[in-house]
């Protein structure tokens, strides 16, 4: 892990165990990382990336789920080139 360029400007208190934060702070130190930054970023890989994975997820089953008017490549391909024909008639 390695220390990030972002802009951080909210503050979270968390509290450990004596046992939780040696290991923490032992972890820490093997990586050669401050522990807040080990935490943060434990947080990010754990818990934000799976929940903006989750998100676009729920959005791809939503379009899937419309029933859209979707043709093979090719014939969508034509539709719209023929559409484009139709415009540049107006």
């Amino acid at each position: 892990m390695g220390y990030s360029k972002r802009k951080y400007v909210r503050r979270v208190q968390a509290m450990f165990t004596e046992r939780q934060f040696e290991l923490l702070r032992q972890y820490a130190q093997e990586i050669d990382t401050p522990v807040g930054t080990l935490v943060r970023e434990t947080v990010e890989n754990a818990l934000i990336t799976g929940l903006e994975q989750r998100r676009k997820q729920k959005a791809l089953e939503w379009m899937a789920s419309q029933h859209l008017p979707v043709e093979d490549w090719e014939m969508m391909e034509r539709q719209i080139e023929s559409r484009w024909e139709e415009c540049g008639d107006e």
